[in-house]
């Protein structure tokens, strides 16, 4: 737990190493920013595991990185993010919060290990009175705000199991080796069940925002083509069949 006596001396430098990230196959995604990731990476659906009252499985939207499980293709070797949008779940770190057992309200949690986080780079966590400073204090508030949308999240995920539009989603992709990949697993919104939801149903989606979630995550899986030529690169680099690209240059 974030501590003003513990770690009054830190300091914290923005990432310019995503490595920590090679192994999210898929991180969480909150509805604000899927606007922004449809733009660049495919938005799907996963089971959490958690049951409804009404006995249905809960749902969460998830941003896709890979297409097997640890495989993160837009970090490269370097460390480097492979596009442009990083997701926010991504962006929290080293931060994150969660509510300790007998608390009212979350704590904030800092991940020590996180080598942006030192006494002597970066910008000051605290000033000289052991107040919070407007580094930590953007950081806090970017970690409360993700906190609150996993609400508004939920509330569509919600209302998705309501609708009853949701389809299995798979996909088979062969590889320049002849490996065969399959992604499955996740869930998307079904189409034709989607095309013949009452007028009056799709007005309220509307007006409650849910619309454009719904439109930005079809428009998202245009992007699953784009991980599976990411990886066969990938593989024809480590086949050499293709030279590796030249590290990025340090921001």
């Amino acid at each position: 737990m974030l501590d003003t006596n513990q770690h009054r001396h830190k300091r914290l430098k923005a990432p310019s190493n995503y490595a920590m990230t090679r192994s999210m196959h898929a991180v969480f995604t909150i509805a604000a920013e899927f606007p922004q990731v449809c733009v660049e990476h495919p938005i799907i659906f996963v089971h959490t595991g958690e049951k409804l009252p009404d006995g249905k499985d809960m749902i969460s939207p998830v941003t896709l990185l890979g297409l097997v499980v640890n495989e993160n293709l837009r970090v490269d070797e370097s460390g480097k993010w492979v596009g442009r949008y990083v997701p926010a779940f991504i962006r929290r770190f080293p931060f994150l919060t969660a509510q300790l057992e007998g608390q009212k309200s979350p704590n904030l949690f800092v991940d020590v290990d996180y080598e942006g986080f030192s006494d002597t780079e970066g910008d000051p966590l605290f000033d000289a009175e052991g107040k919070p400073t407007e580094t930590l204090k953007r950081a806090v508030d970017f970690v409360e705000q993700f906190d609150r949308e996993q609400w508004r999240t939920r509330a569509f995920c919600e209302r998705l199991l309501q609708l009853d539009i949701l389809q299995p989603m798979t996909a088979d992709a062969t590889m320049p080796n002849g490996e065969n990949i399959k992604v499955e697993g996740f869930l998307s919104v079904d189409e034709e069940k989607f095309s013949k939801l009452p007028d009056a149903t799709v007005v309220e989606l509307h007006r409650n925002g849910m619309l454009m979630l719904l439109n930005a995550h079809l428009l998202s899986l245009n992007h699953v083509r784009e991980l599976v030529e990411l990886k066969a690169e990938r593989i024809a680099v480590k086949d050499g069949k293709l030279p590796a690209k030249p590290a990025a240059p340090a921001a």
